[in-house]
């Protein structure tokens, strides 16, 4: 009597499962918090007319500066990460600690967001150009 192979399916069952934990644990593009080594670009330096983030009031409203910015648990990359905020929205920051700031996301929730994809600048208003003259 023939006997069946049962190697070839836990061999197929391990690849699987391997790759499901590293979908899990590193998600399908990596860390979208990181920029990329090829990205990395060095530091402007501050004038003297840049004031720095830590001498910037909290009561004074931030607004996203990024297309998305993500917020989380606690000031880590490696925090849970609770909403991302499209560029534009106003924050209301309740704290600053180490580069990080603590925002009012609703009446019952808080997070933490990079101080650094913040401006103090509002967003843009967009103005439609000028129409040409002698066009209809």
């Amino acid at each position: 009597m023939a006997r069946k192979k049962q190697n070839s399916n836990l061999v197929g069952w391990a690849i699987l499962g391997l790759l499901a934990f590293g979908i899990f644990q590193f998600g399908i593009m990596g860390n979208a918090d990181r920029p990329a080594p090829s990205a990395a670009k060095p530091a402007a330096p501050r004038t003297a007319t840049q004031a720095s983030p830590a001498s910037v009031p909290l009561d004074v409203p931030r607004f996203v500066n990024v297309a998305s910015l993500n917020v989380r648990h606690a000031p880590s990359q490696a925090a849970d990460l609770i909403t991302a905020l499209p560029r534009g929205t106003r924050l209301r920051v309740l704290d600053r600690q180490d580069g990080w700031l603590l925002v009012d996301l609703n009446p019952t929730l808080e997070g933490w967001v990079t101080e650094r994809f913040t401006t103090t600048d509002g967003p843009a208003q967009y103005r439609p150009p000028a129409a040409v003259p002698g066009s209809r």
